[in-house]
């Protein structure tokens, strides 16, 4: 291997373009196996967090002293570990320019990738309404950006920073969810923002509306030949989620920016320990109200719903689950909402099927993209997500129709673009004349 490796290089070196890319693709493989191993560390912890049903009234104890560690730990140590991950990325992306790579290492530092791995799991072993998908990205591009960092100092390879932050961040989508495809979406519609997303609305109900009236002259068509699909919805169902998703993902996301802001304000001096175990103590009280698990990511309720598992804990889960994933933002860890998120939708959708009378199992797919998107505006990352961990080709129409209308919605309603908004907080990383 070290041999074939050192060819490699060799060859490699005879042109700039071929080192590059050998580092980019060196640095790539090694993300993945990172994430994995990632991955694996959150479910062992996962399987054996310390909430009230495996320690009963120490959880009272555990809780919020495990936050408070966590919450420490990032505010003494690695301040840019908070969060899901996703917004210092941008941030990291958006600011590079030639003499910002020093301010803004402090974002993808090899510190801040341990300091965000241990402070996650710290809080995900107490119990957190969290997912890894987020801090997934953040992970991956500290890797990928360190491991080009240090190939650079060893080997003289000249790269463009920017350009391996989104191709960190990306990977990290792609490895978190499975969904290489969603990696390039996430790219072009997160990452790097630009004209696109002046115009993206437009395209996407083009591609819709064109889809459903072709399927009204020929009905559903594969190219391929046809699949096993879930039972279809109509076009009102999708309509009827994406309205309602919508009008949930500004309420949530607008409740993930503005409580952060409120509580911030309220954690000088001596209230910086009170707040993150009052919070804590608060998600404790839900989890132990809620009819259903509102702790973790939420994994196997959208599992449970997605397979037409329906049952009347579904019809809380939503307000629980968001509530529980709020209280667990706003204290200060590190965590991700996107698994939260797409549990959240899928209840929604899953709710909504069980009103109207229509497949559960092909309505909370649905509102899995459709929320999501109304929460993070991200429509197309939404729906390709979903759309690839599902595999489902006779859904993709609707799942886009939902997603789409979900975007709109929570624009319509003010919602701020998620993550990009939550990135201005790490302005002050820069000098106060590069502001942008």
């Amino acid at each position: 291997m070290i041999a074939l490796t050192k060819r490699l290089y060799k060859l490699f070196s005879e042109h700039r373009y071929g080192l590059v890319f050998f580092a980019f693709m060196l640095a790539a493989i090694l993300t993945g196996f990172s994430c994995v191993a990632f991955m694996r560390g959150f479910e062992a912890v996962l399987a054996r967090r310390l909430d009230f049903q495996s320690v009963g009234g120490w959880c009272l104890l555990s809780t919020p002293a495990l936050f408070l560690l966590s919450v420490e730990l990032i505010r003494r140590v690695a301040p840019c570990a908070g969060g899901t991950g996703i917004p210092q990325v941008i941030f990291a992306i958006r600011q590079s320019k030639p003499g910002s790579e020093a301010a803004l290492a402090p974002l993808t530092s090899p510190l801040t990738m341990v300091v965000k791995v241990a402070a996650l799991l710290i809080a995900l072993a107490a119990g957190a309404s969290t997912g890894r998908e987020g801090p997934t990205v953040h992970i991956a591009t500290c890797i990928f950006v360190g491991l080009l960092l240090l190939m650079r100092r060893l080997l003289g390879v000249e790269f463009d920073l920017r350009s391996a932050m989104v191709a960190g961040g990306a990977a990290g989508l792609a490895a978190a969810f499975n969904t290489p495809l969603a990696g390039v979406t996430f790219a072009v519609e997160e990452l790097t923002t630009d004209y696109f997303a002046n115009i993206k609305d437009f395209v996407i109900m083009a591609i819709v509306i064109s889809a459903i009236a072709a399927k009204s002259l020929y009905g559903e068509y594969s190219y391929f030949g046809r699949l096993l699909e879930p039972d279809g919805v109509p076009v009102y169902a999708s309509i009827l989620i994406g309205l309602l998703a919508g009008v949930a993902g500004a309420f949530f996301s607008s409740a993930i920016l503005h409580g952060k802001a409120f509580v911030s304000q309220h954690q000088a001096g001596s209230k910086r320990y009170l707040v993150p175990a009052a919070l804590s103590l608060a998600l404790v009280a839900v989890a132990w109200l809620s009819p259903a698990d509102v702790l973790g990511p939420g994994n196997e309720a959208a599992q449970d719903l997605t397979r037409g598992r329906f049952a009347s804990w579904a019809l809380l889960f939503p307000g629980a689950k968001m509530l529980a994933t709020l209280l667990t933002y706003w204290s200060g860890i590190a965590g991700g909402i996107f698994a939260p998120s797409l549990s959240i939708g899928a209840a929604l959708g899953a709710d909504m099927g069980h009103w109207l009378g229509l497949p559960v199992a092909s309505c909370a797919m649905i509102g899995m993209a459709a929320f999501l998107s109304g929460t993070i505006q991200a429509p197309i990352t939404s729906f390709v997500i979903i759309f690839e961990m599902t595999g489902h080709h006779h859904m993709l129409t609707p799942i886009m129709l939902a997603s789409l209308l979900a975007f709109i919605v929570a624009r319509v309603l003010g919602a701020e673009h998620l993550y990009p908004t939550l990135s201005k907080n790490y302005q002050s990383l820069l000098p106060a004349d590069g502001l942008s």
